[in-house]
């Protein structure tokens, strides 16, 4: 199973370097617009535009630049998140031919995939959180607590778009990796649709027709949704992570079944 998890490694050596190279311009940008909203360009214009009254002296825009690096904070575990480059990489070099006559079972050799993948997700997480972490010692902007559940709650997401995307590639089999992103993709908004059906429909009618009834608390039931969700990842992040490990137990068991039904996937 080294062996396998080793050659992983080497197929993704690509997106590591790219990894790498995001983690820096991440951190490095992430200083600058930490000090630019303290004491640059971006705290001069906002005293700007609060002498000219463009918005009241009760607003802050604190919690928009908080908005702003967070998601850009979680660039590091979307660069690592696409793992399907393992199968393209494995169909390319038609590896199946080699792994089917290695003295290893179709789980074990699952399970190295399944290793390989998610210890990258983790090491992308551990890194935001350190990133995190470093930028709450020298500004208030950032609350490492707050930024805690955000991560891990990203970081879950991700692990269940991977654990579907895994399932998917060994269905498909080779040349259909794409294919496996979109409907992994497809089937993850569906779900959340079809569990929030009617939130769904009324910020549909928000957006498109603007009705008194679709309004929320601050006149706009889509902005009143999103703050709301922004809470929820941010302080629930735990059902968010252990929902992650149901979905990957749940996927790694049936990609075995997949794998021993369909020789020479893995």
């Amino acid at each position: 199973m080294k062996g396998l998890i080793l050659k992983d490694l080497i197929c993704l050596r690509k997106q590591l370097i790219v990894f790498t190279y995001v983690v820096v311009s991440v951190f490095v940008i992430a200083v600058m617009f930490v000090c630019s909203v303290q004491y640059g360009n971006i705290a001069l214009s906002e005293r700007k535009m609060l002498a000219d009254g463009l918005y009241g002296a009760g607003f802050s825009m604190t919690d928009i630049y908080r908005m702003i690096l967070a998601l850009f904070m979680l660039l590091p575990i979307a660069s690592i998140g696409d793992m399907a480059n393992v199968f393209e990489a494995d169909g390319k070099a038609g590896f199946s031919k080699v792994s089917s006559v290695m003295p290893l079972s179709v789980g074990q050799r699952v399970l190295a995939r399944y290793i390989t993948i998610f210890v990258m997700l983790v090491i992308g997480v551990l890194v935001d959180l350190l990133i995190a972490f470093v930028l709450s010692l020298f500004t208030d902007l950032v609350s490492f607590g707050d930024f805690f559940g955000m991560i891990l709650s990203a970081g879950s997401l991700m692990s269940i778009y991977s654990a579907i995307v895994i399932i998917l590639c060994f269905l498909f089999g080779y040349g259909k990796e794409d294919r496996a992103r979109i409907v992994a993709l497809l089937s993850m908004a569906l779900v959340f649709v079809l569990f929030h059906l009617e939130k769904t429909k009324a910020i549909f009618m928000d957006l498109t027709m603007g009705t008194e009834d679709a309004e929320g608390p601050d006149g706009s039931l889509w902005m009143d949704t999103v703050n709301s969700l922004i809470v929820y990842i941010k302080d629930r992040f735990y059902l968010l992570v252990l929902l992650a490990i149901a979905v990957i137990v749940g996927s790694y068991s049936l990609s075995v079944v997949i794998a021993q039904k369909k020789r020479g996937v893995v």
